[in-house]
């Protein structure tokens, strides 16, 4: 699953990849840390899955973590990267999304993370990106004042067009 996220025009140097890599180790750690603390198993599987979503900012179906995950711990089996994604969500260190159309795609948990989003997809080319968090408290605020709504925006992706798909020929729209 494609992800987009905002970047800067320069390259980062030597010492702030370094960084990056070492912040990336360290929610892997906190994770594991958290299992502990939790008084679960620290399993190669749930080791190697932390690692996957550690290392990236991507949005990955179990497939992509699968793949990963195999370079880390080899001959993973899907079962077991399933068991394993859906027991960190239920531990409240992974989170799912729910695109439109495919596969769930995971990440790590805000709770981890520090920093909490909301997503939107593309229709045309599949692109998740990230948006702010209280991008729809207005809206979360109303239903619950007009209908008694609870609105949990986090879990599904908001659907329509990125700038360069928008951009381009309304006469390719996929609708």
């Amino acid at each position: 699953m494609q992800d987009s996220r905002p970047t800067d025009a320069a390259a980062p140097d030597a010492g702030a990849e370094a960084d990056a890599g070492a912040g990336r180790r360290d929610l892997a750690a906190a994770g594991i840390a958290e299992l502990r603390a939790l008084g679960e198993r620290v399993t190669p599987a749930r080791r190697a899955v932390l690692r996957v979503l550690a290392e990236t900012s991507e949005h990955l179906c179990v497939d992509d973590v699968l793949a990963r995950a195999d370079v880390i711990v080899p001959g993973l089996h899907r079962t077991t990267v399933y068991r394993a994604v859906e027991t960190l969500g239920d531990l409240g260190l992974v989170t799912h999304v729910h695109p439109d159309h495919g596969p769930a795609v995971y990440h790590l948990d805000p709770s981890l993370t520090g920093s909490s989003h909301l997503h939107v997809r593309c229709r045309r080319c599949g692109e998740i990106s990230d948006v702010p968090a209280d991008l729809l408290d207005g809206v979360a605020d109303r239903l619950a004042r007009q209908i008694g709504f609870q609105l949990q925006p986090d879990h599904a992706a908001l659907t329509g067009l990125c700038r360069a798909c928008a951009a381009a020929d309304p006469a390719d729209d996929p609708r």
